[in-house]
């Protein structure tokens, strides 16, 4: 059996609750995103110095590829902007 019919098969098995993480696993949906701080600040829609004051407070994470080089996750800017800052953050 591919593994593509493999996919397929747990999806039809597997209870409606796991069906969407299951498929969301296969699309590589939870793996990050890294993008640059201004491609971070064209996705918000703000200037990236926003997005310094965002990470500084918690609001976005930073990926630290090195000392000098970060970046910040896409889809975690892609939540912010369409749902967002999470009740416990300012």
């Amino acid at each position: 059996m591919t593994e593509q019919a493999q996919l397929i098969e747990a999806v039809l098995t597997a209870p409606p609750e796991r069906r969407d993480a299951i498929l969301r696993a296969a699309h590589g949906a939870d793996r990050p995103r890294p993008g640059t701080i201004r491609q971070a600040a064209e996705v918000l829609g703000v200037h990236p110095r926003t997005i310094q004051r965002y990470r500084d407070t918690g609001l976005l994470h930073v990926i630290r590829l090195s000392n000098r080089c970060h970046r910040y996750d896409l889809a975690e800017c892609e939540r912010l902007a369409t749902h967002g800052a999470p009740d416990d953050k300012h």
